[in-house]
Formats: structure tokens, sequence, C-alpha cells
């Protein structure tokens, strides 16, 4: 496809149209795509201007990233060179839908159109961005998802989100958030014997045996509660951790930049 736009996110687009943020060759976005950081006034001010970041695409200066946060669609992305192809099979059956592969090739990027409405101070947001809702496979829905001219589309129109994967994400979710909510309790209450204890905790959580097929996912998990807790030197302890259990350095040094990433931790 020359654009490099399926047609399903024109048509499943919010008011202002499909949002695009330019990708550059280091893996850096364009910023100001984050709720946090004033995406909504700025898509209403047009500035995700699709054909703007096309233009440059289509002469190859930049590869796109879609800000799903702007479309009534969200996306399984599939790393197959980390186990995600098998582990896919965990989240049950999936009904053909619209996909295209990865940039490295040996995964894939499968869309799912929601019943959602438009929020006029969230987006499309009903479903949050997941990171290792299995091995090997994550769940955007209000993130980035990148696109390179080196990805190609199949034909299908987008399925609709199955409902058991629907329940699945609002179970994690809820999960999570009971999580942080009672790690922020702790930090509230400034009780220095607590916060010692909720860090001797997660520190054992980090120690325990990972199943095979849990690594990345378990350790995102420990990370980003770490991070929260305030834990100190909690990548090195992280980095450690996966490599005690087989993981690269390239794995353990994308499961600690996704925790910097959703924890909104500052690199160093």
């Amino acid at each position: 496809m020359e654009t490099g736009v399926a047609p399903a996110f024109l048509n499943h687009a919010g008011p202002e149209g499909l949002a695009l943020v330019r990708v550059w060759p280091d893996g850096r976005t364009d910023p100001g795509w984050g709720l946090e950081t004033g995406f909504m006034d700025r898509y209403e001010r047009g500035e995700f201007n699709a054909r703007r970041v096309l233009f440059g695409y289509e002469r190859h200066k930049w590869a796109f990233a879609f800000v799903m946060r702007s479309v009534r669609l969200v996306c399984l992305d599939i790393d197959g060179k980390n186990g995600g192809l098998e582990h896919a099979k965990r989240l049950g059956m999936l009904p053909p839908t619209m996909a295209e592969t990865s940039k490295s090739g040996d995964g894939y990027h499968l869309f799912f159109k929601t019943w959602e409405a438009w929020d006029i101070t969230h987006g499309f947001a009903a479903f949050n961005d997941r990171i290792g809702i299995e091995q090997g496979v994550d769940f955007r829905g209000t993130g980035c998802v990148y696109h390179h001219d080196t990805q190609r589309w199949n034909n299908r129109p987008p399925a609709m989100l199955p409902q058991h994967l629907a329940t699945l994400l609002v179970h994690k979710e809820q999960r999570a958030s009971a999580t942080t909510a009672r790690i922020t309790k702790v930090l509230d209450n400034n009780d220095e014997l607590e916060v010692l204890m909720l860090h001797d905790e997660i520190l054992r959580d980090l120690a325990k045996p990972i199943p095979q097929g849990k690594r990345n996912t378990t350790l995102f998990a420990i990370g980003s509660q770490m991070c929260q807790a305030g834990v100190g030197g909690w990548e090195a302890l992280l980095t450690g951790r996966a490599d005690q259990i087989g993981l690269t350095n390239d794995e353990a040094d994308k499961i600690v930049e996704n925790v910097r990433r959703y924890s909104g931790a500052t690199t160093p």
C-alpha cells in the first residue's frame, strides 16, 4: 500500500482525523502524543496532521506511528523473535482481521475495531496499552504503533475485538490498577518502615522462580512496581535478574525501556 495507511484507519478516525507522528531512524517519535503531554488539545488544533507526516514518509525521510487514541481500533503487537507467535495461541481464537507485518518481518500487528464512542477528554481510550499480555505479545490501545516502508498489509477489514480478549484486558487493567493503588497508598503514608517492607516484598517477588513462558512479562510487571515504589537501582536489579534467568541483553534492555516508558520514569 503506497501510503502505508490502510483505509480502515481513516474510516474509524476521531473527529479531527487520524493522528500520526514521525518516527526517526533512532526510534524516537515526535513528542506530544501522550495524554499527559497535552495530546487532546494538540489533536484538536490539527498538530498531528496525517498528510504532513505522509508527505515525508512517501519520500523516505522518516517512518511514522499511528496514535491509537485517535482511532476506534486497537492492536495486538506479536513479536515473533520473542516467542509471540507461539504464546499468542493462549489468547484463544482470534478472528481473521486487518494486519501488517512487523518491521523485522518476524511478527505481526493485528488490528481490531471496538464499539467505543469518542470521549472529548481521552479520545478512544476504553483499553490502555498493556505490555506482555502474553510472552512476546503487547497490546496497543492508546499509544503508538510504528509503521516502516518495509511493512506490508493484508487485504482484510478489521474484525471486532473478541469479547473474551476484551474481558482479559479489563481484568489485567483491574489487577494492575489495584497494585498501583496499593503502592501509592504506602508511599503517601510516608512511613519509612512501611516503604522498606514494600521494597523487601517486591524484591522477594523478583527473586522467585519465573516460568519459561512468563519471563519477560513477569519482569516487566515487577520492574514497574520497583520503579513506582522507588526501589534504588531498580534498573540494575532488573537486568541482573534477567541475566540470571537466561534473557539476552537486548531483551533486558527492552524491558527496562518499557518500564521507563509506561511508568513515566526519566532516563538517567
